[in-house]
Order: structure tokens, then sequence, then C-alpha cells
């Protein structure tokens, strides 16, 4: 028989599945604004968003999610995770960061529940549109990127 403390050691607390979200989102997040001044990757991230908003014919990030189907959001979070797991075999992180970016933002959108990631969410959007606003900006300035 185990005594309190042993039993103790033996037990480990298992973050459920919003919590390690939660965590994973605030990196994300932390990153993302670390990347604001890197061209490159909000390029990455404002050219893969633009391509789905303008696919839906949404003006935006923020108006696709709050249009965004069931259906849609489920197919989009499988494609984001092989897309991601066959970048991340070719080595190409920041296109993996990307697709990172815009899949944590789809799943914070049905974490209603935490007021943090709400605001995290909104904050996250915002971020996503600006880079579709300079991927849109890039393109039409130099006709060869689009």
């Amino acid at each position: 028989m185990l005594s309190g403390s042993e039993n103790q050691q033996r037990s480990v607390v298992v973050p459920t599945k919003e919590e390690d979200f939660k965590e994973r989102f605030a990196g994300i997040m932390l990153d993302m604004s670390a990347s604001a001044d890197d061209a490159e990757t909000m390029w990455l991230v404002g050219s893969l968003a633009a391509q789905i908003v303008d696919h839906v014919q949404q003006p935006d990030w923020t108006a696709f999610k709050a249009n965004l189907s069931q259906p849609t959001y489920r197919s989009l979070l499988t494609t984001f995770q092989n897309q991601g797991n066959a970048l991340a075999k070719q080595g190409a992180r920041r296109q993996v960061f990307a697709v990172e970016v815009l899949a944590a933002s789809l799943v914070a959108k049905t974490q209603t529940d935490d007021p943090e990631l709400v605001t995290g969410d909104g904050m996250l959007n915002d971020l996503i549109d600006s880079a579709i606003a300079v991927f849109r900006q890039a393109s039409s300035a130099d006709p060869i990127i689009s």
C-alpha cells in the first residue's frame, strides 16, 4: 500500500486540451508579436490568409471567421495539419509558423468561455488582417509577386 506522499509523487497533473491550447496560443501570440517587424513572416501569414479569404470572397480574416461553417472549420483544420506536417518535413519553419498562426486563430474562435482567449483572438485577427493588407499592398505594387 502506498503512503500519502508516495501517492502524491505518482500522480501527474495532465493539462486539459483547453489549457494546452491556451499555452500554445500564448506562445503563438508572443511569436507573432515579435514577428510584426519580420517582413517575410508577415508576408507568409498574409499570403496564406489572403488566399483563403479571397477563395471564399470575404474581405478579411475577421469576416471569414465570423462566417465560417462547422464543416469548413473542420476541413480547414485538417488541411492545416496536413500542410503543416508536410512543410515541417521540408524544414520550412516560417511557412509552418504561418500555418500554425491561422490554425490557432481558428481554434481560438471556439474558446468563447475564456475571456483571455477571446481577447487574444481579437488581437490575432487584427494582426492577420494587417498581414493580409501588407501582402495585398506588396502584390499590387509588384505584379510579379501575385
